[in-house]
């Protein structure tokens, strides 16, 4: 009982996993899906709360740029609401207004301050399209930085997971938490809370044996955490094992799969034996009443 309880009750944490899968419903066809992933770890692309559709065909508006530039460039602290983030960056010049569809002039200047030279200016783009705009700067530098760079992030990992196992850590706000740890090339590397993941499964404690292509670092409270992890494509055999791209992105440490072995354990069937016992008892009560009443007549 104690240990269907601990099986059953949430995590005190968790690791808030989003992967190519889950993280929007509208991109499994896109030809940039993995970069719309990336490019959402680093936060060219902040995260719409709620937002499930990516709506890669719709036209970028001066307001998303705005929003997106800003979000990216840091100008607020987190969790700015958006509309003091969109006039902040009004107000800072980095759009011109806030009104009509973006070009591609104006995303060069928003983040790149003019010197990605894209040669298509007042051309309007989508959304998908600025993904394919951004993704060269991913390694080509502009102003002396590539887009990693310019996010904070550094280098991580690769090779193969050898052990995934969790720990307990202080948060931000000193609440004690319960994190990843993956063991790679015999060295630990914390999971950072809101990790993007590439050909793989939103459950962390699944990757053990899995290869890691990539991988991407921040450092968040003085720790290197894992933020962005790019996994070796998988045959469409190890796909179908413990593929959960229709499961929740909320994975919380220590949990698995275990609750539903222990639920179909203590599910009751029907109760044949029972059933049948007191069948009988209903037809021995008939024919008795029945066999009286013959005597009484």
């Amino acid at each position: 009982m104690i240990t269907m309880l601990m099986i059953l009750l949430p995590s005190a944490a968790s690791a808030h996993v989003v992967n190519d899968q889950t993280i929007y419903e509208d991109i499994q066809y896109s030809a940039v899906k993995e970069q719309i992933v990336i490019l959402s770890g680093l936060g060219v692309i902040p995260y719409e709360h709620g937002a499930s559709l990516f709506k890669p065909g719709d036209k970028l508006t001066r307001k998303e740029l705005a929003l997106w530039a800003g979000t990216f460039l840091q100008i607020k602290p987190a969790n700015t609401p958006t509309d003091e983030i969109v006039k902040a960056a009004l107000d800072k010049g980095i759009v011109t207004s806030v009104q009509g569809n973006a070009t591609y002039k104006e995303v060069d200047q928003a983040f790149f301050q003019g010197q990605a030279k894209l040669g298509r200016n007042d051309e309007e783009l989508t959304r998908e399209a600025l993904v394919v705009m951004m993704k060269p700067y991913l390694e080509q530098k502009v102003n002396g930085h590539t887009l990693y760079e310019m996010a904070g992030f550094t280098p991580g990992p690769s090779g193969k997971v050898e052990d995934v196992t969790t720990k307990d850590m202080k948060d931000k706000d000193g609440k004690t938490v319960k994190a990843f740890i993956l063991q790679i090339n015999g060295k630990s590397f914390v999971l950072g809370a809101h990790p993007k993941i590439i050909q793989a499964s939103v459950d962390p404690t699944v990757w053990k044996g899995k290869n890691i292509i990539s991988s991407w670092l921040t450092k968040e409270d003085g720790t290197e955490q894992l933020q962005l992890v790019t996994f070796e494509q998988q045959s469409a055999n190890q796909g179908a094992k413990g593929n959960d791209s229709q499961s929740s992105t909320h994975n919380h440490a220590g949990h698995s799969s275990e609750s539903d072995t222990a639920q179909t354990a203590v599910s009751p069937g029907f109760p044949y034996f029972p059933a049948a016992i007191g069948a009988l008892i209903v037809l021995l009560a008939v024919w008795l009443f029945a066999k009286r009443k013959r005597k009484t007549v």
